[in-house]
């Protein structure tokens, strides 16, 4: 399942609120992902992250955390492939590179907003970051620079949002 993060860069607290939102939500103030694809480009910057999970841990934070219930999984319909791997074998297939794109259900699209523009409001620099982590998507991490907020949104509404990147964004 994916990690869905964002990160509100040079940011010393977002003061955020559970009950002001239907996912659930963990902010930290060391950009430290739950997951290592981003790990080097987090650790060079300083803020506060917040990880973005299913409803159903509103309750319960510290077991499994991941944001699979609030991804619309029919936009890039693809049967996924369960590889049986060694550990010991580091070049075994982990069942990457299986799905590239994916959209957030309707329901939740305020919740994320919400999040970006307070994340984006907090942040000294005015710039945040929104970030996933998927096993099952591309093998590689990249960054795009989006710019603006509706940008974002322009994107994930018309081609969906990449998985396994990290989208930088400066404005509204």
């Amino acid at each position: 399942m994916p990690t869905i993060e964002i990160a509100s860069i040079n940011s010393t607290g977002l003061g955020l609120n559970q009950a002001d939102f239907d996912v659930a939500i963990i902010e930290e103030n060391k950009l430290e992902s739950h997951r290592g694809l981003f790990y080097d480009l987090l650790r060079q910057q300083n803020g506060v992250i917040v990880h973005i999970g299913n409803p159903d841990y509103k309750d319960d934070k510290e077991g499994g955390y991941f944001a699979g219930a609030i991804v619309d999984w029919d936009f890039e319909s693809t049967e996924i492939f369960f590889p049986e791997f060694d550990e010991n074998d580091p070049t075994d297939n982990r069942g990457a590179n299986q799905q590239f794109k994916f959209k957030f259900l309707e329901k939740y699209k305020s919740d994320i907003d919400k999040l970006l523009k307070i994340a984006l409001d907090n942040s000294p620099i005015k710039k945040v970051c929104f970030l996933t982590d998927y096993q099952f998507g591309p093998e590689d991490g990249t960054t795009e620079i989006i710019f603006t907020i509706t940008d974002f949104w322009t994107q994930h509404d018309n081609d969906g949002l990449r998985l396994n990147t990290m989208y930088e964004m400066y404005g509204r």
